[in-house]
């Protein structure tokens, strides 16, 4: 496995991972009780979930530049 494949395998995880525990904070604020304050499980989940979705953007955005470097691609 190259390392294109590889930052693009683990990219996209971390991506996921991300998005879910994203999803749940989301989740977790949408379903609690109105009572005005903070939902620290909410805020938990928020505060793990965002710099996973981070990285994992960028490695996928450095796994499409180590794409474009690789003798496989056609250039013009």
């Amino acid at each position: 496995m190259n390392s294109s494949r590889l930052a693009c395998l683990i990219g996209g995880i971390l991506l996921a991972v991300g998005g879910l525990l994203c999803g749940g904070a989301f989740l977790a604020e949408v379903t609690s009780d109105p009572d005005g304050g903070a939902n620290i499980g909410a805020g938990v989940l928020l505060f793990l979930g965002q710099p996973l979705a981070y990285i994992g953007v960028v490695l996928l955005v450095v796994s499409l530049m180590l794409f474009a470097r690789s003798d496989r691609f056609p250039q013009h």
